[in-house]
């Protein structure tokens, strides 16, 4: 059994105590949000089941700043000792592949091969490590839950977004882009200028020649040999 604090520990992780109702879950509301992916870990509950760990924050929106924690299993059997299904343990799977090629990721079956679920945890925690700060699109969406119809779990999905820094500009944005009459006025101030040069040389083509004090210096007069 669970100590109060314990039970306190686990209800608060992520829990905002201005917005979050106190009945079910204490993640932010269904919806797509646009968010940065802020770690990828192996993490291990109070209880020792462990789990891959995603957790997002909220960029934009009446969310913004609002942490989401997702929970990705890859273990083979439940506590119970009974199997997890296939369909769960494939589209874990195809989830994590996803993650991984919007952060720059190559995952291949190989990732999966260890057999023993710590270590597969800490391989994948390992490999991710390094390419937090990806923005993208997060999906949550309900899912069905026979036992409590009230609590519904929570599906993710992912989708690809422009990250900050990218500037998408067009070739009428740039600065070399200009129409006939700026390069009229930029070719006449160009003559202009190559006039006042010439006219100044015509009168004297160094004008500090016979005021020179310092002597010309070579190799033979350096501070250094």
């Amino acid at each position: 059994m669970m100590s109060l604090r314990d039970l306190a520990t686990a209800g608060l992780d992520g829990f905002d105590a201005k917005k979050d109702s106190v009945q079910g879950n204490s993640g932010i509301p269904f919806g797509k949000y646009t968010a940065v992916i802020e770690n990828t870990i192996h993490k291990v509950s109070k209880n020792r089941f462990e789990y891959f760990q995603v957790t997002y924050s909220v960029l934009e929106g009446e969310q913004i700043g609002r942490k989401e924690f997702q929970m990705i299993t890859l273990d083979e059997t439940k506590k119970d000792g009974t199997p997890v299904s296939d369909f769960v343990l494939t589209t874990n799977i195809k989830f994590v592949a996803k993650l991984g090629a919007l952060m720059g990721v190559e995952i291949t079956d190989d990732d999966f091969a260890d057999e023993n679920v710590t270590d597969l945890y800490e391989h994948l925690a390992q490999k991710f490590r390094g390419h937090e700060g990806t923005v993208v699109i997060l999906d949550i969406h309900p899912g069905k839950n026979k036992k409590d119809p009230s609590n519904p779990y929570r599906n993710y999905d992912l989708q690809e977004t422009e990250q900050p820094g990218e500037l998408d500009v067009t070739d009428d944005e740039l600065p070399s882009n200009i129409n006939s009459d700026e390069q009229a006025n930029l070719n006449s101030l160009d003559s202009q200028a190559s006039n006042v040069a010439a006219k100044m040389d015509a009168l004297d083509p160094d004008p500090f020649a016979n005021n020179a004090t310092t002597a010309a210096t070579d190799d033979t007069n350096l501070p250094f040999d």
